[in-house]
């Protein structure tokens, strides 16, 4: 049997990705790791922070375009996040996307989650490290 292509693969909707950014962020806000940190970049604007990450999913996984921004510029501006941080980030989504969604769509989501884990922890490895390094002299 051949395997299913895009057109033919069901997809989440935008209640689904909504319900699954709501819950994951509220697990999110109640870990001992990541809490304070989102709690000082996000502040009192959890609603607008909700409503952007559902479009930025949105735009991942549905390819709606609906997210405006720069995930990495928004990164680089928090304190050094750590290979731990990312590692609960991505045990918390693993989490919530299996229990909400069907094991195909939580595979999308997973999958896509471990591959910008990735790519952020590296950029900011290698943004903070350039930002210590001492600078060059010249004779």
């Amino acid at each position: 049997m051949p395997h299913p292509g895009p057109s033919t693969l069901s997809l989440p909707s935008e209640e689904q990705i909504k319900e699954l950014v709501d819950c994951f962020y509220s697990r999110v806000r109640e870990d001992d790791l990541l809490g304070p940190v989102f709690a000082a970049a996000v502040g009192e604007n959890w609603e607008e922070h909700l409503a952007k990450m559902s479009d930025f999913w949105s735009t991942v996984v549905l390819v709606s375009r609906r997210y405006k921004g720069n995930p990495m510029q928004v990164r680089m501006e928090l304190p050094r996040l750590t290979q731990s941080h990312f590692e609960r980030w991505l045990s918390l989504w693993r989490i919530t996307t299996s229990e909400l969604l069907g094991e195909s769509h939580a595979e999308i989501f997973v999958s896509k989650a471990e591959f910008m884990a990735e790519r952020l922890l590296s950029a900011v490895d290698l943004h903070h490290d350039s930002l210590s390094a001492p600078a060059a002299t010249t004779n």
